[in-house]
């Protein structure tokens, strides 16, 4: 077998920083002239939204800023109000150094939120989120290449060499009209949601084509509180920097929505305003190539007397990249009284975990569900439930592991079952890549003493039993003789053995 020495190594990502840092979000709140009273708090929510994350001298540092948004009902006329502050939050994470080449990838999920009225106009929150961070680096990790004197247990594997590593930031901008819909006076609640359909690369250049789902619930008449709902959907397309893809890698893609904004435009010539959508992106890219290597397992020498040394090796054999989307039965009921209308039900939440299970992976988590409603009275009500899902992904049969997991409600329907019960279905979209990764026991270095020659026994041929369990390779390393001699004197073409047999040893 011949080594060559610039492909005796495989690259692959590294975890430098994995933590997670609680942040606490505190908010005393008077009402702005323009919002009517508070009669009763219906849901508080905070929504974590980043800014910028940069890495330098050790440090990473990330700055953002959290909505503590609360919607309620208001005293006059029992209608569905809303009003919200932000406030801005940084946190810095130490590093042993920072990586020549880098990506920071980032989560939040929101803890708890306690919200007490002091007065029909003020109000005091006191709520805390988590904020994941993981920083992925790339490690090089040779593999070991023996000199010709030495004999060596081969294995090949099929291999996918880590060739191209690279994050980018950007913003999707969008004008949204609604002639179609209900005037908008006030928004009350938004979600936006983004997922890569597809990904195509050419030579330095990631070509990403993806979708971003808004979800808006507002006012359409302040006066009488009637309620709207819009749905939009935009496709968007964006070419990322990628050094090391070409045509011939299996590229894996990450999508992170940092940020987003939804504001009403008024435009003095339409009658009806437009929606703007700013949405900023972070996505992080992975291109694989595939080859075979020849991994050394075990090696001696039958001249000198030598001392191996092992590590485990991690490699990647097979990626594939994710999304795939399932439907979800669920339904949500009113403890006390009936539902008169449905206004709105939205996931406020999503959680992902993931877990290999025999020839896959299944994804798992909770999805927080809220239904704002009213009653046989026609006054708002509100209702929370949390909801466990689970799926096996069909498009990662054969591994087991899942990089840059997302999941993301993609759609949703519901209807009013009986007086109390709304049953909802509803889309989920895993993206990702999926991976099968194998753990060898290589050889890392081997020790000839040079000074401490075998003895010879001065014996050509040796008869020997091998037992149960054994293979020609124990038998030639322990009888200090060549491998290949051991199977052609006894007419083998593999190491293994079915069943305990006598064998000849020939010696050198």
């Amino acid at each position: 077998m011949e080594y060559s020495p610039e492909n005796r190594c495989l690259r692959m990502p590294v975890t430098v920083l994995d933590t997670v840092a609680e942040q606490l979000a505190d908010v005393d709140l008077t009402l702005p002239d323009y919002c009517p009273d508070i009669k009763k708090i219906l849901k508080c929510s905070l929504t974590p939204k980043l800014q910028t994350k940069s890495l330098s001298g050790g440090q990473l540092r990330v700055d953002g800023f959290c909505v503590v948004n609360v919607l309620y009902v208001e005293g006059d006329h029992d209608t569905i109000r809303c009003c919200e502050q932000s406030v801005n939050f940084s946190q810095s994470f130490s590093l042993r150094d920072t990586p020549e080449t880098y990506a920071v990838l980032t989560a939040t999920k929101p803890e708890y939120i306690n919200c007490r009225a002091l007065s029909p106009r003020r109000l005091v929150m006191h709520g805390a989120f988590s904020l994941y961070v993981k920083v992925l680096a790339t490690e090089s990790v040779s593999l070991y290449t023996p000199p010709e004197n030495l004999q060596v247990l081969e294995r090949r594997l099929d291999c996918a060499d880590l060739q191209a590593f690279c994050q980018e930031q950007f913003t999707v901008s969008e004008e949204i009209s609604a002639a179609d819909k209900p005037p908008v006076e006030a928004i009350l609640h938004t979600s936006v949601t983004a997922g890569v359909n597809d990904v195509k690369a050419v030579t330095g250049k990631l070509m990403i084509n993806g979708e971003l789902n808004l979800r808006m619930f507002y006012l359409c008449d302040v006066e009488t509180g009637e309620t709207a709902k819009l749905e939009y959907l935009l496709p968007f397309n964006q070419i990322i920097d990628c050094e090391g893809v070409d045509e011939n890698t299996h590229n894996l893609l990450g999508c992170e929505v940092m940020s987003y904004d939804v504001r009403l435009k008024n435009d003095v010539m339409s009658e009806k305003p437009l929606i703007i959508l700013d949405a900023k992106l972070c996505m992080t890219g992975e291109g694989y190539a595939s080859r075979e290597e020849t991994l050394i397992c075990d090696a001696y020498s039958t001249d000198y007397v030598c001392v191996p040394q092992f590590d485990n090796l991690r490699a990647v054999t097979e990626v594939h990249p994710v999304a795939e989307g399932f439907m979800e039965k669920l339904t949500m009921r009113v403890d006390s009284g009936r539902i008169a209308k449905i206004l709105d039900i939205y996931a406020d939440s999503l959680t992902l975990n993931t877990a290999a299970i025999d020839g896959g992976v299944k994804v798992s988590g909770k999805i927080n569900l809220c239904m704002l409603a009213l009653d046989e009275k026609n006054v708002p009500l509100f209702v929370e439930r949390s909801c466990d899902y689970e799926h096996r992904l069909a498009s990662a049969d054969g591994c087991d592991s899942l990089t840059f997991g997302k999941a993301r409600a993609a759609g949703l329907s519901y209807r009013l079952a009986d007086d109390n019960t709304a049953e909802i279905r509803m889309e989920l979209k895993i993206t990702g890549g999926a991976m099968k990764n194998e753990t060898v026991r290589v050889v890392t270095e081997v020790e000839i003493a040079e000074d401490q020659p075998i003895a010879s026994d001065n014996c050509t041929l040796t008869l020997y039993y091998a037992g149960e369990g054994e293979n020609l390779w124990s038998i030639a390393k322990a009888h200090n003789t060549r491998l290949d001699l051991l199977m052609q004197e006894n007419n083998r073409d593999t190491i293994e053995l079915d069943s305990a047999q006598m064998l000849l040893i020939p010696k050198l």
